[in-house]
């Protein structure tokens, strides 16, 4: 089964995404991490994507298909995968299904998890990245247990660039703007389940897995 999992940042999306990879099986693709990667690379392509995403806005359509497509081919799978962080408009959405289903493959669930907006604004302003390995943490709801060191590595705890208050609100009003369509094209479709996210990640797991059977994509 392929999954997509979709909801503003912060939203609890990555640590699901964890606990479906270690119950399923699945293979997980985080793009926003992809892209992450690529930014740090000294190359046109490197630089261009460092400076959309510094100014909190998202990468263009087709440049992020080609990307995630050029990942999933050296991944050498096109199933029994979660998606974080894509589609993130109708545009990509359409476009990849398409792809999709030239290959006989298909988007067989997109996971919503809700939450107000001013939570995810709390949640932003209290993340911190791992600048050596990458490890998210949340000083709200999950801090390291190293302090400002990476309790995986122990790298130092840095704000990302895209997460000063200012650049999060450009954040969440893209994900109004472009992304919240993405839910409704899903609903049409039949595949949505709209997940509470403000409570606890057992509670939030617990659900999405029975979901996931009710489904019987397991």
């Amino acid at each position: 089964m392929n999954i997509v999992l979709i909801g503003q940042p912060a939203s609890g999306k990555g640590t699901q995404a964890e606990k479906l990879v270690e119950k399923y099986g699945l293979a997980y693709v985080e793009m926003g991490g992809i892209l992450r990667k690529i930014s740090k690379e000294d190359s046109d392509l490197g630089r261009q994507i460092k400076s959309i995403i510094e100014e909190g806005k998202l990468v263009p359509d087709q440049m992020t298909i080609e990307i995630l497509i050029k990942h999933l081919e050296n991944l050498n799978r096109l199933d029994g995968i979660i998606f974080d962080g894509f589609p993130r408009m109708i545009t990509q959405a359409e476009a990849f299904e398409k792809y999709l289903a030239e290959k006989e493959k298909k988007i067989d669930l997109a996971i919503y998890l809700d939450l107000p907006r001013e939570e995810v604004f709390k949640r932003l302003v209290n993340r911190r990245l791992c600048e050596k390995c990458g490890k998210t943490f949340n000083l709200l709801t999950k801090p390291s247990q190293a302090g400002d060191l990476c309790d995986s590595c122990g790298g130092k705890l840095v704000v990302r660039s895209d997460e000063t208050p200012e650049k999060v609100n450009v954040r969440l009003d893209l994900f109004e703007q472009q992304t919240r369509p993405v839910i409704e094209y899903f609903a049409q479709k039949g595949i949505l389940e709209k997940v509470d996210g403000n409570r606890s990640i057992e509670d939030i797991f617990a659900e999405i897995a029975l979901r996931i059977s009710r489904r019987n994509l397991v």
